[in-house]
């Protein structure tokens, strides 16, 4: 059996590539593949695996002596524990490349585009082959959410196109309807804990000696963002010295502004947020026009911390 795994504290794009690469692989007849999961599903993706009637992916606590594909991810940091006990067999990712060490060659996909969820659109289309309307279903929202329904200017045309072309296969009508549903389902906060809340889409990323983790929460409510900024900030400081990192953001992004503010916390965090983000306003750390982890947030408290 090879698991297809996405990172910790998955989100839309984790979950639905390991279905749709699993699916591919068993499309392919290339051996016998299993979408997994390494961390427990936020309230988007649950929304989207009912909505498709797709199948909750099997959690994997440890990956000692088992055959992976990792998807979405490239680092030890955010991988299944004990990834490095493991048999890496391939990789697919849209992210920087980090350090998972193989001991033999292997096929190696990384694209510098929106979501890992149009990579494992592209292999079907390559292959003259075509994903069940469920499984395209959970791809084409996957792009939405990791693209904000193609806000993000991670968004490339091959990203839109992907996911317009699942959108007919899988029965979506209007894309754009369908988005706002499913971040409504996503920004669904109520009864949640500041700590599941922090933890619906973490990662964590080495920059020189400093390991940092980044959170991000989307809403289309602006008074929800800005009450949780308020319960956020007091939470992050009080827990620090829980979360094993020596810095500590967490990206409060607003879809429809097209905006985030950034919350804080551990020694120096602060200061390097204000020179990695010099259009940063004055009394609050708030970003305009800035709503990509990847390409917004990560490269730049990668430099200046290297």
């Amino acid at each position: 059996m090879t698991y297809v795994i996405g990172h910790k504290n998955p989100d839309t794009d984790s979950i639905c590539s390991a279905i749709g690469y699993a699916a591919f692989k068993n499309a392919m007849n290339a051996g016998s593949a299993q979408a997994a999961r390494a961390g427990e599903l936020n309230p988007e993706t649950t929304f989207v695996l009912e909505h498709f009637g797709l199948p909750v992916p099997e959690y994997l606590e440890s990956a000692a002596d088992k055959d992976l594909i990792l998807v979405d991810h490239n680092e030890v940091a955010q991988a299944v524990d004990d990834v490095n006990d493991a048999r890496i067999l391939e990789i697919l990712d849209h992210h920087k490349i980090g350090d998972i060490q193989t001991a033999e060659p292997i096929y190696f996909r990384a694209m510098p585009i929106g979501c890992t969820a149009t990579i494992v659109y592209l292999c079907f289309k390559e292959n003259d082959l075509t994903p069940d309307a469920a499984t395209a279903g959970g791809l084409c929202s996957a792009i939405l959410s990791d693209t904000l329904a193609f806000r993000s200017p991670t968004c490339t045309p091959l990203d839109q196109e992907a996911a317009e072309a699942l959108a007919k296969i899988a029965g979506i009508e209007d894309i754009q309807a369908y988005a706002k549903q499913m971040f409504k389902a996503g920004s669904e906060l109520a009864g949640k804990s500041p700590k599941e809340i922090l933890y619906m889409d973490f990662k964590k990323f080495t920059a020189g000696s400093t390991t940092y983790g980044v959170g991000q929460v989307t809403s289309m409510d602006e008074d929800e963002l800005a009450e949780l900024s308020k319960t956020m900030t007091s939470y992050m400081n009080e827990s620090f010295s829980e979360h094993g990192v020596d810095m500590l953001f967490l990206l409060l992004t607003n879809i429809l502004e097209e905006s985030s503010e950034l919350v804080v916390a551990g020694e120096g965090a602060e200061e390097t947020a204000k020179k990695a983000f010099t259009s940063a306003e004055a009394d609050r750390l708030y970003l305009k026009g800035v709503v990509s982890r990847k390409k917004q947030v990560v490269p730049p408290l990668t430099e200046v911390l290297s």
